[in-house]
């Protein structure tokens, strides 16, 4: 960062003259509060950078103030602040052509990305930037080739890191001290005056004891849900946006998944968890979920809901559950791989033409044995139409045999018309169509010459040689453009052929193979009709180019 490469030397080089309106920027003002002011009034507050960089735009004639872009307590170290990110869009498309900040920390104290935004893409987007305290301008030349910036931004990258290291080791100590400052509470809880405690709101505690009592009952989460639902009580996210414990029947939104959160919150025992989020800037650590494991857990902090010895013996049963469909889904997914659906997207209902269905199915679901596939017809008018999974691939397999095996007659058949000389053969017919005409054109030639040499000799006079020297020139034409014609029609059809013996010859190695073959099925299979009766009709993606040649060769149609 320490030196400009060459292009972005070019990119300067190139910066055309700002467009502003009647002479005046419109200028952006860019505020940012870091999360480690935590809202105390000092000098880096809101008001003090706004009134700073307001009084700066108003100082210079060459700028006017378009809007405020406020940041309050987002890291310099991540540049998706919902501010800066509004900022961008507005210098994206036009609205911004100056920003203006209090100095270089303000807008980022990653100083690699500060200054990828620094060199490269404000410049690109034409667009000046100042740093007030800073003294820095990019409009000036001096300050765009100065070492001292990218030392600045590299500094201030250093100082949130040391900052990050400071306020990690402050917060373990207010945790060993029992001084937890509560960013958020679990529903069912209010925060306390000084917002170190958690105090029971009774308007919504008793939903907190109704969900635990009922699971310990046996009701299950979906009922839960359905049950708090009637009863109109406001979900976690409508206590906390809303202020409400009561929602109208038709906005409640409660849900196994809400239910369920509520059910592992070990904060109902009274214990306060923390660290379920880490970050350390010092330590180039971003953000990440931790596993309960890694908790921090601070036992016995506020009234709890409920006993601890229910919670356990509810995360027990949780876990027994967890661990018999973790063994159920293992064993089903070595079921998945046995029982494959060969035939994706293929097959359909020859009654109503829809796709069927593939499912697998056990007779037998205490020992999970002899398991099976069918396809089915989701249609309630063909719910008899089914055909087992096995039985399928037989049938499929059957029908593709006896393709493969009617292609083979007729290629032996093929050879021999294309070696035999009889007259309804269609290559013996062709050929002799071009020899026909081929002789027909040298008779005409011939005939053309002789009539010049009577004309010559005098035989023939000049009216009569130009009115059959005309005729036999158009005679000649319409001959060649004939025998265009028919040798084109001769190249068509040995093409059709040899591409026929091709694809026969590559289909000949499974002749009487009669296992599935997968790759096989993809190859020659368009789709697959089962009829209610047990009969099936496959569609060959082959089928019109060996009907053509069928045709061509025997005349009839190949049903």
């Amino acid at each position: 960062m320490a030196r400009k490469s060459r292009k972005n030397r070019n990119v300067e080089s190139n910066i055309q003259t700002v467009v502003k309106k009647e002479n005046l920027l419109d200028t952006a003002a860019y505020i940012r509060l870091s999360v480690e002011n935590g809202g105390n009034e000092t000098d880096e507050t809101l008001v003090v950078q706004q009134m700073l960089v307001e009084r700066f735009i108003e100082e210079h004639p060459d700028l006017r103030l378009e809007e405020v872009y406020i940041d309050n307590g987002f890291t310099g170290t991540n540049f998706e602040r919902p501010g800066f990110m509004r900022l961008m869009e507005d210098v994206r498309s036009g609205k911004v052509q100056c920003i203006v900040v209090k100095d270089l920390s303000r807008f980022g104290r990653d100083y690699l990305e500060t200054g990828y935004y620094l060199e490269t893409i404000l410049p690109k987007l034409n667009v000046r930037f100042i740093a007030i305290t800073d003294d820095y301008d990019s409009s000036r030349k001096e300050d765009r080739e100065n070492i001292s910036v990218p030392i600045k931004n590299m500094v201030n990258a250093l100082y949130a890191k040391d900052m990050s290291k400071k306020i990690l080791a402050a917060k373990e100590a207010q945790k060993r001290n029992g001084n937890i400052t509560l960013s958020k509470v679990a529903f069912g809880y209010v925060r306390s005056e000084d917002k170190t405690r958690q105090v029971v709101d009774e308007t919504v505690a008793p939903v907190v004891r109704m969900i635990f009592q009922w699971t310990l009952l046996g009701v299950s989460k979906r009922e839960i849900a359905d049950r708090l639902n009637l009863l109109g009580v406001a979900t976690p996210g409508q206590k906390e946006n809303r202020k409400i414990a009561r929602v109208p029947l038709e906005e409640t939104k409660w849900n196994g998944g809400t239910v369920r959160k509520i059910l592992e919150n070990p904060t109902y025992t009274g214990d306060i968890v923390t660290g379920k989020l880490k970050q350390s800037l010092y330590k180039g650590v971003k953000q990440y979920h931790t596993v309960p494991e890694e908790w921090d857990v601070q036992k016995d902090m506020h009234t709890p809901l409920v006993a601890r010895d229910d919670y356990e013996e509810l995360q027990e049963s949780r876990e027994e559950i967890h661990k018999i469909t973790k063994k159920r889904q293992s064993r089903c997914m070595k079921d998945r791989e046995k029982y494959q659906d060969s035939f994706p997207g293929m097959v359909r209902c020859g009654e109503c033409g829809n796709v069927m269905y593939f499912r697998r199915y056990t007779h037998n679901y205490t020992t999970n044995e002899k398991m099976g596939s069918d396809y089915y017809c989701g249609n309630e008018q063909c719910s008899r139409n089914l055909i087992e999974g096995n039985l399928l691939k037989i049938l499929v397999m059957d029908q593709i045999q006896i393709l493969i095996k009617s292609m083979c007659d007729r290629k032996l058949l093929l050879q021999k018309m294309k070696s035999a000389t009889k007259e309804n053969n269609i290559f013996y017919k062709a050929a002799a169509k071009v020899r026909t005409l081929e002789r027909k054109i040298a008779q005409t030639e011939e005939r053309n010459t002789r009539l010049y040499e009577d004309y010559v000799a005098g035989i023939v006079d000049k009216d009569d040689f130009d009115m059959m020297r005309e005729r036999y020139i158009g005679e000649l034409q319409n001959l060649r453009e004939e025998l265009q014609v028919q040798e084109q029609n001769q190249r068509i059809l040995e093409k059709k052929a040899n591409r026929y013996m091709d694809m026969v010859n590559h289909m000949e190695k499974y002749l009487d193979k009669r296992e599935y073959n997968e790759a096989l099925v993809q190859e020659l299979v368009e789709y697959i009709e089962v009829y209610a009766n047990g009969s099936i009709h496959v569609c060959f993606k082959c089928k019109d180019e060996f009907q053509q040649i069928a045709e061509e060769m025997e005349g009839v149609q190949i049903g």
